[in-house]
């Protein structure tokens, strides 16, 4: 992505970055959406391609990468109103076809159920599910959800007394030197420059913390039949401690039935297992990311909207 040509919107409150390239009129807008903890550059292996052939528009959310800070609290409502207003403001016009990660596919469909004349066709990444703090998941994967929110309070600690900052200083963060290796190196400096800011610990917490709200938006709703495809991810290695082999097993299988049930919200719904690719399937496996969004750009090329 060209960083330079990103620009800073005023929506109001704060400004939010985002960058807005590409411009084939045969096709539909995408709008991507990033996960929790992360910002609009972990899309870099993915949004380039996908602005050759028509306009994509890559944004932080507020609090995260050279966006400003939000109001609080953080939550899947307010994010998708502000990305409602960068939209309107730039003149982007609907429908869109949209793109989420993780916490971005809880937004993702959040925004398609509140302005479904506005979504033209959805992918979602690994998408968090708002069943997975139910008793329909075995108390070992509760007590992982919990146990993140936990990790981003400390984390949100750390950074207010500096040690964060200093740790991407010296490049030294548990694991997000693997997580990052497939980007460029100019890529991978702005990632450990942007990524453990102060302002973004403090979002990310926020945003988890009140993530029960999103979920209970979202339970039972369905998206209009418009092409939708669900990528899971194959690798899931990561669990409570102590978790037991046949518990991680089922913890397993349930996340495979609620994707499954996601791809089911529309008769139009297709769900890809990526077995080689971990949580972050826009970095581990680009290219799936990539064919989905063009198959849903070619089945919406000659839509009368």
């Amino acid at each position: 992505m060209q960083i330079d040509r990103g620009q800073f919107t005023n929506i109001g409150s704060h400004k939010l970055f985002r960058m807005i390239e590409g411009g084939d009129e045969r096709y539909l807008p995408v709008v991507f959406e990033h996960g929790c903890g992360s910002s609009a550059l972990l899309w870099s292996l993915v949004a380039p391609e996908i602005a050759k052939i028509t306009t994509t528009i890559v944004y932080d959310r507020a609090g995260y990468g050279w966006s400003e800070l939000g109001p609080f609290p953080r939550t899947n409502v307010r994010c998708i109103s502000e990305l409602y207003e960068l939209l309107q403001i730039e003149g982007i016009k609907g429908p869109y076809i949209l793109v989420g990660h993780s916490y971005g596919g809880l937004n993702v469909r959040l925004f398609t159920r509140k302005h479904p004349e506005l979504v033209a066709g959805v992918v979602l990444v690994d998408s968090m599910h708002e069943d997975e703090m139910t008793d329909r998941f075995p108390e070992e994967h509760r007590k992982g959800q919990r146990f993140a929110v936990k990790i981003f309070w400390f984390l949100q600690v750390l950074s207010k007394i500096g040690i964060l900052k200093l740790l991407a200083v010296f490049k030294i963060f548990p694991g997000f030197s693997k997580t990052i290796r497939p980007f460029p190196n100019q890529i991978q400096d702005l990632l450990w420059k942007i990524s453990f800011q102060k302002k973004s610990m403090v979002t990310a917490y926020n945003e988890f913390l009140n993530v029960q709200d999103g979920y209970a938006k979202v339970r039972g709703s369905k998206i209009k039949d418009i092409p939708l495809i669900v990528i899971k991810s194959g690798i899931v290695n990561e669990f409570y401690p102590g978790t037991k082999e046949e518990t991680k097993r089922i913890i397993r299988e349930k996340l495979k039935e609620v994707a499954n049930d996601m791809k089911n919200m529309s008769a139009d719904g297709k769900m890809i297992e990526v077995h080689d690719s971990g949580h972050n399937i826009h970095i581990d496996n680009p290219q799936v990311v990539i064919d989905s969004i063009v198959e849903i750009l070619k089945k919406t090329e000659k839509r009368a909207y």
